[in-house]
């Protein structure tokens, strides 16, 4: 009986531990992340006006996510394949690049009449706080592109890379 509340406790005391340590990490993340842009502070005309902007532009984004998932899908579906057809491998990837170019199009679609909707003093803040959450060396973005700007540079050769070339599709 003794041992049975002895791993009891031991048990708890370790969820505990676990739940102050991840509290603390989540807290910190949460400082380390940029914030959105502080809307509170426009005037409520304002804030209505981008409000209605953002509503309009839902439809237009959901359309692009929607097509950049399926496409996404079926290069995952061919990537699985014992031997992936390398020119639909390509095709595919192209065709994520445009989809990607397009979101970022009507991302900055979007801030463009957000800011004509500002007044000028918000402007500039709205514009920093933008680029902070940008993906790059200059920004605190998450993801690939992060990871690829803190690789170092790829030496450039014209030379192909070592091994076999790679299987054309049939």
């Amino acid at each position: 009986m003794r041992s049975r509340w002895l791993v009891v406790v031991v048990v708890a005391s370790l969820c505990l531990n676990l739940a102050v340590v991840g509290t603390y990490f989540l807290r910190r993340a949460g400082r380390d992340r940029p914030h959105r842009f502080p809307v509170h502070r426009l005037a409520a005309e304002v804030r209505e006006r981008l409000r209605l902007a953002r509503e309009a532009a839902i439809p237009e984004f959901t359309v692009e996510v929607s097509k950049l998932e399926a496409t996404d899908s079926l290069l995952w579906v061919e990537m699985r394949k014992d031997r992936p057809d390398s020119v639909r491998v390509e095709s595919l990837c192209l065709e994520l690049g445009r989809m990607h170019g397009r979101m970022r199009v009507l991302a900055f679609r979007q801030m463009h009449r957000e800011l004509q909707l500002m007044p000028a003093e918000a402007r500039t803040e709205y514009v920093q706080r933008m680029m902070r959450m940008r993906p790059g060396p200059g920004g605190a973005g998450r993801g690939m592109m992060r990871r690829m700007h803190s690789c170092p540079p790829m030496p450039q050769t014209d030379e192909p890379p070592p091994g076999p070339p790679p299987e054309s599709g049939d």
